[in-house]
């Protein structure tokens, strides 16, 4: 639901309905455009809204689980996505994306957490993963949705797109109910008899279950023998701030690896020159080979490091932004190849971070963070995503509109130098956590470990610090 909305801002800008319909004229050539400000805006609202509703959810789904916290989110979602199909102003659309992400947070503060909680160790990652699957999934049947309405001049050709937000909240709903809880959450609150029904609802057959539950029990002990109980405020110390910097770090940079231009590929694919139809089919294309590569990293993760692929993926969006930009520069915007050029490199970006990015962003908050604050970091660090996710989208929407800065490929010199100093910064600072229990990994930073040397650090079974 979250990838769908993001990516249907950044759709609805680009088509011509909703531009003459919320925008004003800009010149013979650039026709009607939406004002850069309220394209920040719309955004904007968006994230703030997934901020508020963390901070409410994160200790909701503490207190009352995983599975009644999104619930309850999927309930508010069906009311709220009113406010954006009736609205007629650019302030009521704003208004309604602010109450519509509100439910998000209660979904990104459950969704990681729960995934990793009710996999195995062999299948994190895929779950995990399907997390970044879901999210690129909703961004490609934003863009289908807006390519068909691309050529209606009626209010129904950016309605239609809003209305299908509907489609989701009633049956997950229907699914969830029958869902278990984390047997993890419910170990921490000490309801051990639901917690022994939900790990043998989860596969306990596969593993004698009075074995798991003295695993569980004792990865929760070591971790509650520093505190007692959880508060906010625990993330920030001792060894879980470490863990607290990585995730947000990790969380933080993704739009500063190219993100916000794959999320306005529309709009960006107008700006390099090429035409309305164009850039639609082209975006269409963008988020289908998005869905692939996010398949692609399902097999990836399985056999190659999280720091590996991360790595590997930072350096070559590095590449890629640096070349869009020096094509641009040295092209004249009348010059069709450059423009081909530019949008396929654009792709490229966009393809990197579904295959080596997005979904390694997922299982790392995951796994970074400790079993007793894991809700809490979550959500903090797609906090951090949203407070940075600010600057990003403001300074790309003035750099791409002409009726601005209209500097268009030209914003892959500011990309790619923030790209290259996150592949730097993570070189130091990501840790390898494939294939390690979550007794390996809280003890492998209570030690201290280097970052480098996860990956290469042995432990024995009858380790506990």
């Amino acid at each position: 639901m979250e990838g769908y909305d993001l990516a249907l801002v950044g759709n609805l800008i680009a088509q011509p309905a909703f531009q003459k319909k919320f925008g004003h004229f800009v010149s013979e050539s650039a026709g009607y455009q939406v004002p850069a400000a309220w394209q920040s805006g719309l955004a904007q609202a968006a994230n703030m809204g997934s901020m508020v509703g963390i901070f409410i959810a994160a200790p909701c789904a503490d207190r009352w689980g995983y599975k009644k916290t999104t619930l309850g989110g999927l309930v508010a979602m069906n009311a709220l996505i009113l406010v954006m199909f009736f609205a007629e102003n650019l302030s009521v659309l704003l208004a309604g994306q602010f109450l519509c992400a509100l439910p998000w947070g209660a979904f990104v503060a459950c969704a990681p957490a729960y995934a990793s909680e009710v996999a195995p160790l062999r299948l994190r990652n895929i779950l995990t993963l399907y997390i970044q699957f879901c999210w690129t999934a909703g961004q490609f049947v934003s863009v289908l949705s807006g390519k068909v309405g691309r050529e209606g001049s009626s209010k129904w050709a950016y309605k239609v797109p809003i209305a299908i937000q509907w489609a989701w909240p009633g049956p997950l709903l229907i699914i969830l109910l029958f869902a278990p809880e984390s047997p993890w959450w419910l170990t921490r609150k000490r309801r051990f008899t639901e917690a022994e029904k939900s790990a043998e609802r989860l596969g306990g057959k596969q593993r004698p279950i009075n074995e798991h539950m003295a695993y569980m029990m004792r990865t929760i002990a070591t971790e509650e023998a520093e505190e007692n109980g959880v508060k906010i405020l625990d993330v920030f110390k001792g060894v879980d701030l470490r863990r607290t910097l990585i995730v947000c770090l990790i969380h933080a940079s993704a739009y500063y690896t190219g993100l916000v231009l794959g999320l306005q590929s529309t709009y960006f694919f107008q700006q390099a020159g090429l035409s309305t139809n164009s850039s639609f089919a082209l975006s269409m294309g963008n988020f289908a080979l998005q869905v692939f590569a996010v398949l692609l990293s399902f097999v990836l993760t399985t056999y190659v490091g999280r720091r590996t692929i991360w790595l590997a993926g930072t350096g070559f969006n590095t590449i890629m932004l640096f070349v869009i930009a020096i094509i641009n520069t040295v092209a004249k915007k009348e010059n069709t190849g450059a423009s081909w050029g530019q949008a396929v490199l654009c792709i490229f970006v966009f393809f990197s971070y579904g295959l080596c990015l997005g979904p390694i962003i997922w299982v790392t908050i995951a796994e970074t963070s400790s079993i007793r604050l894991r809700s809490l970091s979550v959500g903090l660090s797609r906090v951090a995503y949203y407070i940075l996710s600010i600057p990003a989208i403001i300074l790309n929407n003035y750099m791409l509109n002409p009726d601005a800065w209209n500097l268009s490929g030209k914003c892959g010199y500011f990309w790619g130098g923030t790209c290259a100093v996150l592949f730097i910064v993570s070189y130091f600072c990501f840790p390898e956590l494939k294939d390690r229990s979550y007794r390996e990994i809280d003890i492998l930073f209570h030690r201290k470990v280097s970052s480098r040397k996860f990956a290469s650090t042995k432990l024995e079974l009858t380790d506990d610090e």
